[in-house]
């Protein structure tokens, strides 16, 4: 690590004195590693914008060669062209961090946090669990000499970071700290709510159910790491309860979990009323589909804020409150203030769906957390960075 930052020095004082274009943005996402999130979103509205020249930036040698063949610019992290476009960029547009860019080739590049999700989970500044805080005091030293990671670490050196609301403005400055830019813009992958895949098969398959008269409802849970509460085991030991309600409710559940989790249940959970949902079937986004369904089940996960924009039912199911919180530290925000039933139990919470109970002030409570609910996030964000740069 020590020499790669050594070498990534030399790199950011040559990107320092490269002449940077406000017409050319780069974009990355998840490590490198995915086309995807609000970054991808992004990416696509920019693209037809004659005015800005937008290049993906990954680590990964298949989706560029995928995004290529797609007409799309797109190049490995580390390559020459890599390099040189993120010397010359004005803008990064990133989900996590630098990590999904060029770290090192990022002088006096403007950054656009689009963020992952409103946070209920600790993270960044709000992780207060002891291993992070020392890591972090170290890297704070570090800066001094490798000046690559100030806008990794100070985040008031963003352009803008993405907010949704007043209230979510607050969350995540639990997040990035009180000198953040925020900017109530909106998440552009919750664009993608609003202009759904209509030929997708499972959509279709959706649209399908929902004809005979079933509810389509979507089960998310958050992953779970090794050693903490088996969410897929909780599934699988209560599938032929699940089942007889579902019936009896003339309901359809889906289940889109991590692809860790998926591995573990796609060769052994077989159900016509419980169906599974791959990345390959949604082209690895579920912003591609998520408005077909009538209902979402969740849990810690941020999904829940997302869904909230279409102001459709959310019931969230939480038989581990108090394991989770001991893995993985108090919450940055309770999910219990966000006023949605909240249920143990898979029996609880197939009454729930069966009854179709209605939740007070629905459309209250997602305008606490969306100012707008319209699908031109991605426009917003634009017109601020092009306001700031100018």
């Amino acid at each position: 690590m020590f020499l790669n930052y050594l070498i990534g020095n030399i790199l950011y004082f040559f990107s320092y004195f490269i002449p940077k274009s406000k017409k050319i943005w780069v974009f990355g996402s998840w490590g490198g590693q995915q086309f995807a999130d609000n970054p991808k979103y992004f990416y696509s509205y920019v693209n037809k914008q004659k005015d800005i020249k937008p290049i993906w930036l990954s680590k990964n040698k298949n989706l560029i060669s995928k995004l290529n063949a797609k007409g799309l610019l797109a190049f490995h992290t580390y390559s020459f062209l890599g390099i040189w476009y993120s010397s010359r960029a004005s803008v990064g547009v990133v989900s996590h961090g630098l990590v999904d860019l060029n770290r090192y080739a990022c002088a006096r590049m403007k950054i656009v946090q689009t963020w992952h999700g409103i946070p209920m989970k600790p993270v960044l500044l709000s992780d207060k669990k002891e291993h992070a805080i020392k890591k972090r005091k170290i890297l704070l030293k570090m800066m001094f000499f490798f000046p690559f990671l100030k806008k990794e670490l100070l985040f008031d050196r963003s352009l803008i970071i993405c907010s949704s609301s007043s209230h979510v403005k607050e969350l995540l400055r639990k997040v990035f700290g009180n000198r953040s830019p925020l900017y109530n813009v909106g998440f552009p992958r919750l664009d993608g709510l609003f202009k759904t895949v209509n030929n997708n098969l499972i959509c279709k398959e959706i649209i399908s159910f929902k004809s005979e008269g079933y509810q389509v409802g979507v089960y998310m849970p958050t992953y779970r790491r090794k050693g903490e509460f088996d969410i897929i085991s909780f599934l699988v030991k209560n599938k032929s309860k699940i089942e007889d309600q579902l019936i009896e409710s003339k309901s359809i559940l889906y289940l889109k979990v991590h692809p860790f989790d998926y591995f573990k249940i796609k060769d052994t959970f077989d159900s016509e009323l419980i169906r599974i949902i791959s990345n390959e079937e949604i082209n690895n986004d579920i912003y591609e589909i998520l408005e077909c369904f009538d209902f979402l089940v969740s849990d810690y996960s941020s999904i829940v804020f997302d869904f909230l924009v279409l102001v459709k039912p959310i019931y969230l199911l939480v038989p581990d409150r108090e394991s989770y919180i001991s893995s993985n530290g108090d919450f940055v925000y309770d999910y219990l203030s966000i006023d949605l039933p909240v249920v143990k139990s898979w029996t609880e919470l197939l009454l729930l769906i069966q009854n179709k109970r209605e939740i007070k002030n629905l459309e209250n409570i997602s305008s606490k957390y969306h100012l707008n609910k319209d699908g031109n996030n991605s426009e917003r964000l634009y017109n601020e960075i092009i306001k700031k740069l100018n």
